[in-house]
């Protein structure tokens, strides 16, 4: 491996004059001296040493990316937290940074490990108002949040209008006919995104003279627990005649969930018409196709990521809290219905 001093002999100058070349302080040299340097840095093959460059400049080039999830769950099994990951990633790469990611479930765990970690910021995704709290009060670094709904100030956030996207799953129901509604989600937490979409539902629904029964509303504790959803459908399949149409609040759990249904000898969507929510690739994968309320992943990432370099790049820099908006992605797995068959 090429270093500094190997470079500093052929050129015939000090180490201290070759660190300042790859550092970029060329006042500090002479400009036939730093064309020398930058040549045999080229030719040799040299390449910068990362760790050190930071830690010369006081910088870990270092951004936490934190996940929410459990030791026995994988959050990035779920397509939208890998999606919303990969594309936070790349853009923080972009940068000229590194990422740290980490997934975790306990407040206290996050934030003693904010406490010890040298990043220069964080992002973290699915947290709520108490975790919120207890993350701001453990660091002063730069702090940004997506899909969190919270009532302190100052805070910079990252979402969509998921009250909208249960209204849009409502009216496109309302429109086929459907009357006899269900709803299938994670469990529902106050301040939670699950929650604004059930509200937007509920009310879109109320507004048409439509309630939605309490015992048509399920519930399971992750999107990725196959077996628990698939149980679910083919108890509704079997048991639950007078539902029309479903409203799940996400495209994972919609896969698992119909397949439960099948299992159970329900037809989709004769039997049962679906919605989804996030528009993820494996909507056109399915069998019918997947209708479905659509978010845009990569931009939430990309902005999100945006805000965060600029409160590191300007610490005085005004908090920000963006509200994207949601369409509506009609396919195959909605039927209309007649008043006669409601």
């Amino acid at each position: 491996m090429v270093t500094l001093k190997d470079i500093a002999r052929k050129a015939g100058v000090s180490t201290m004059t070759v660190s300042n070349v790859v550092n970029n302080n060329l006042t500090k040299v002479s400009k036939e001296n730093a064309a020398r340097i930058q040549a045999l840095i080229k030719e040799m093959g040299y390449v910068p040493n990362s760790s050190a460059r930071s830690l010369a400049k006081n910088s870990s080039k270092i951004i936490a990316l934190i996940v929410r999830g459990s030791n026995e769950e994988n959050a990035l099994e779920n397509p939208h937290n890998a999606i919303l990951v990969g594309t936070i990633i790349q853009k923080i790469q972009q940068h000229g940074y590194f990422t740290m990611l980490n997934i975790m479930d306990s407040e206290r765990e996050i934030s003693r490990n904010l406490q010890t970690w040298n990043a220069e910021g964080a992002i973290f995704l699915g947290m709520f108002d108490h975790e919120i709290e207890a993350m701001c009060s453990a660091s002063q670094i730069p702090m940004i949040f997506v899909d969190s709904y919270s009532t302190l100030r100052q805070l910079s956030n990252v979402g969509i209008n998921d009250y909208k996207g249960g209204q849009l799953a409502a009216q496109y129901f309302l429109q086929h006919g459907h009357r006899k509604l269900a709803f299938v989600s994670p469990r529902i937490r106050n301040h939670g995104v699950v929650q604004h979409r059930f509200s937007g539902f509920c009310d879109e629904l109320k507004a048409h003279g439509v309630a939605l029964s309490k015992e048509n509303c399920f519930t399971i504790e992750t999107a990725t627990d196959q077996a628990a959803i698939t149980a679910l459908g083919e108890e509704i399949a079997s048991y639950r005649k007078d539902i029309t149409g479903i409203f799940v609040t996400s495209d994972q759990i919609a896969a698992f969930f119909m397949q439960g249904l099948r299992n159970g000898g329900a037809r989709i969507p004769e039997d049962y018409s679906i919605i989804g929510f996030d528009n993820l690739t494996i909507c056109q994968q399915m069998s019918p196709t997947l209708t479905t309320v659509s978010q845009d992943l990569h931009q939430k990432g990309r902005l999100a990521v945006d805000i965060l370099f600029r409160q590191i790049w300007d610490p005085t820099s005004p908090s920000e809290s963006l509200v994207l908006d949601v369409d509506f992605v009609e396919r195959n797995s909605v039927v209309s219905i007649s008043s006669s068959k409601d």
